[in-house]
């Protein structure tokens, strides 16, 4: 059971999906009495807790697991103390059980896990009307659950389950900078629309992007496929691979 006391729910979001859920978390406690702050999940410094509050955390799901920025913010997090901790992710179909090794690690921490969802929502990736016309409908239907699983924090009876050996491996595999190097080379820049106003620089999380030889170019091995830029540039001109992107404007940049 969730005591009464403030929430801080900290979220990555790479094309908003995350930030929708982690919104209607804040409404849905709120309107339970709970005092809520939402705080973005950055790629450096120290993690910022007050002492006598819950911690939530909300991130999407990459690779099966989640992002390498996500698994660093787990890193600084400081000990626990047996805070509450709940947790929910974003995802198009499967995770590979990321609940698994965040139960884990947030244990190893001192944190007391009392609750993790998982919200099926629009892919990142939107290259037909088709996969868009899904996205709409699955973001509805995970917005709407919102308020089921915040009751069942408050209430004591969310579950936190524990998927081990494939989690895990996907956590090492998501915390190594092979894979995401991999996936980045599919996402190419448009140099005939890009009009250099360098929006994807400013909000890349990761500063992937700079301005060279008169031209934005992704640095890939930096770079984690957030398809923030992708999803957001005012042009349109990020493609992946030969495909072209629809996309998919939840949110306003700058609150990503």
């Amino acid at each position: 059971m969730l005591l009464r006391k403030p929430i801080i729910i900290y979220y990555f979001s790479g094309s908003g999906n995350t930030l929708l859920i982690a919104r209607k978390m804040k409404e849905a406690f709120e309107n339970q009495k709970f005092f809520v702050t939402l705080r973005k999940i950055s790629a450096s410094g120290a993690v910022e807790l007050e002492e006598d509050c819950h911690l939530g955390i909300v991130v999407p799901v990459a690779v099966q697991s989640t992002f390498p920025i996500v698994w660093d913010f787990i890193d600084r997090l400081p000990e626990g103390n047996m805070r509450q901790v709940f947790f929910a992710d974003t995802m198009e179909t499967f995770s590979g059980g990321i609940v698994g090794p965040m139960k884990k690690f947030l244990e190893a921490k001192g944190y007391s896990c009392i609750g993790a969802y998982e919200f099926k929502m629009a892919t990142s990736m939107q290259t037909s009307d088709k996969k868009a016309e899904i996205g709409k409908e699955k973001n509805k239907m995970a917005l709407l659950k919102v308020e089921e699983y915040v009751q069942s924090l408050i209430d004591g009876s969310a579950k936190w389950k524990r998927i081990p050996v494939l989690s895990d491996a996907m956590r090492l595999i998501s915390k190594g900078r092979s894979i995401w190097t991999k996936t980045s080379e599919n996402i190419r820049i448009d140099h005939d629309r890009c009009i250099k106003c360098r929006l994807c620089e400013k909000f890349c999380p990761v500063n992937a992007i700079q301005l060279t030889d008169q031209h934005m170019k992704i640095q890939h091995k930096q770079c984690i496929s957030c398809m923030r830029c992708v999803n957001y540039c005012p042009q349109n001109a990020f493609n992946l691979g030969e495909k072209h992107v629809i996309q998919k404007k939840v949110a306003k940049v700058n609150e990503l």
